[in-house]
């Protein structure tokens, strides 16, 4: 394990920080235009989506019934969404899903469990489950792969925060990062710069890891309040942060850690990612139930789309251009019976 020392917080200058687009969430939702793209539903409890470049398969993991040996992921056809095949996950509830093509393997985070559960795709079957002895009380979420590295990283949210590291070869944990930082959650990879970006959702900050000598470089304001997901505009130098308590998202100048922009973009912005086909950012506000696509040049909202109850995870296949959504299901609250919601666990494609 490599214990991260505690950085020094830096100030964020922001001579010429925008707030660009501000609306009340009514007013986002009442500009909104339907989607163009199918939408189908999958299973009970839909959560995060990835998908596969080379094969175009989109994968979308589900959680089930509260109570039930439900979890799921489901593997759909990229152009049809039609359900091609699916891998059950008994004893486990995959929320968190991350791919690493090469090797045609999936990891999946059980938040509950505090298990990181290996698919094989080929196999179409649930390999293991890998578990940290040293974060017993740790809540997984993202996980993200590095196809050059084979490393697989996986975010836990706690106090300190943590990242587990997966050598993806052997399938194995094979370090910690420790201290991350405040309710670490959404990650974000620079792959080209050795970079690992990682979201503090209760620090209102994000940390950099250089990932070949293991130490943290900065650890910078993220302008909004509750970061949850990050990604990053490459060519621009750019990283952005959905910001769940803020209703927006903020656009971050990684040379200098300046905040550039806020984009309102509806109640709870959550997901989070880049199109380079149309240079558009997907952001979706789970509370307002729509998905804002944000240019990425000016960081001006195109236009906002209608997807489902509950606008949850965005994915992009980068050969295709096209983008997909889970949409989770309204509730009706603790301990009470399952509402009927027609719009809720589905995955959109987006069109636009």
């Amino acid at each position: 394990m490599i214990p991260i020392p505690n950085l020094v917080r830096r100030g964020v200058a922001a001579p010429f920080c925008l707030l660009l687009a501000a609306a009340s969430p009514g007013a986002v939702s009442s500009q909104s235009v339907p989607v163009d793209g199918p939408s189908v539903r999958v299973g009970s409890g839909v959560y995060e989506i990835v998908v596969h470049h080379e094969t175009g398969d989109v994968f979308a993991s589900t959680i089930g019934r509260s109570g039930m040996d439900e979890g799921r992921i489901y593997r759909l056809d990229g152009q049809t969404l039609a359900v091609t095949g699916i891998i059950p996950t008994p004893g486990y509830r995959p929320f968190g899903l991350g791919i690493r093509e090469e090797s045609g393997t999936l990891y999946a985070t059980d938040t509950a469990e505090g298990a990181v559960l290996v698919l094989d795709i080929a196999e179409m079957a649930m390999v293991k489950a890998i578990t940290n002895p040293d974060d017993g009380n740790g809540h997984l979420r993202e996980v993200v792969a590095d196809e050059s590295t084979g490393m697989v990283y996986v975010s836990s949210y706690n106090e300190n925060g943590m990242i587990w590291v997966i050598d993806d070869a052997s399938r194995s944990l094979v370090n910690t990062y420790q201290g991350v930082g405040n309710g670490t959650s959404g990650m974000v990879l620079d792959g080209a710069n050795n970079r690992l970006y990682a979201a503090n959702m209760a620090g209102f900050d994000v940390t950099e890891i250089d990932l070949a000598t293991g130490e943290y470089v900065r650890r910078f304001e993220s302008g909004g309040e509750r970061p949850t997901n990050l990604e990053l505009d490459a060519e621009r130098g750019r990283l952005w942060s959905a910001n769940q308590a803020s209703n927006d998202a903020t656009v971050i100048d990684l040379a200098t850690g300046e905040l550039l922009g806020s984009v309102s973009v509806g109640d709870q912005g959550l997901g989070i990612r880049y199109n380079p086909a149309n240079d558009l950012m997907y952001v979706t506000a789970r509370r307002s139930g729509i998905v804002t696509a944000v240019d990425a040049a000016s960081m001006q909202i195109v236009t906002w789309m209608q997807t489902g109850s509950h606008p949850n995870t965005v994915a992009v296949n980068r050969e295709t251009g096209l983008a997909y959504v889970t949409n989770k299901s309204r509730s009706a609250g603790r301990d009470q019976p399952p509402v009927m919601d027609p719009n809720g666990d589905t995955v959109t494609l987006l069109r636009r």
